[in-house]
């Protein structure tokens, strides 16, 4: 993909999923915006991009607060004087039965899954309108497989492929394409982070069979990018308001 002289943000870049589209819209020659609320990792994905010849920068948001993202949405204007591309990636995740779910479960995965992609669009809107800047929301598998132990998480994104479709209808007369990415489990730190060995871990993850996929190993990151990156460029011109499944045939199968 050619992204010569254009401006990408990416939420939830410091890590995972928006860490690897981040390196890979620079790679491909994007001017790069890392939003994220982690500081120390969020400098470390700046620095390796620009170790690489890159360009990005790192922008502090937290993406629970909507002043927070409203002053992010000013920062990026006095950064950039239009965007051609937008990737809501941050997410997160509290598992827990339906018996034992508390509200903060409820608020938490709400506001970060799926209110703060609608938030980040809005304030980002008129620089997205000037590009015209194409949108990548990020929903996961488990909005369209039954699982036990997820139903917050699964709920939002589910709710992002109606959000996809909703921005889609009413930007395409900006010339603006959105669309969704559904990733299947993929080897990043929010599934090894927090292990008591999180190098173990993540081998161990590296070298799963996944049960019930049609390619029998979890999505690495560079391969939930690549499909980011695809959306974004000049060559999906024809596609949007629909969702690409990234999951090894997972869900079809």
């Amino acid at each position: 993909m050619d992204f010569t002289d254009r401006t990408m943000l990416v939420t939830g870049a410091a890590m995972g999923i928006g860490a690897a589209t981040a390196k890979r819209l620079a790679r491909d020659g994007a001017m790069v915006i890392i939003a994220d609320l982690d500081e120390q990792a969020g400098e470390a994905t700046r620095q390796e991009i620009t170790d690489a010849g890159g360009a990005a920068l790192f922008i502090q948001v937290d993406l629970s607060e909507q002043a927070s993202i409203e002053r992010m949405g000013e920062q990026v204007s006095g950064l950039a004087r239009k965007l051609h591309g937008l990737v809501n990636s941050a997410g997160i995740v509290r598992r827990a039965m339906i018996a034992d779910t508390g509200e903060t479960d409820w608020t938490s995965q709400m506001a970060i899954n799926l209110q703060a992609p609608a938030l980040c669009t809005k304030t980002l809107l008129p620089l997205l309108r000037k590009g015209p800047g194409h949108i990548v929301n990020i929903s996961s598998e488990g909005a369209y497989r039954p699982r036990k132990a997820h139903w917050v998480y699964d709920a939002t994104k589910a709710g992002i492929g109606a959000l996809t479709r909703n921005m889609a209808s009413e930007f395409v007369e900006y010339g603006m394409r959105v669309n969704t990415v559904a990733p299947g489990w993929t080897v990043t730190e929010m599934h090894f982070k927090g292990a008591a060995d999180p190098e173990g871990r993540k081998t161990q993850l590296e070298q799963m069979d996944m049960d019930g996929a049609i390619i029998r190993r979890l999505a690495r990151p560079e391969e939930i990018a690549a499909a980011i990156a695809f959306l974004l460029s000049d060559e999906a011109s024809y596609i949007t308001a629909t969702t690409l499944h990234v999951d090894g045939g997972r869900v079809a199968h």
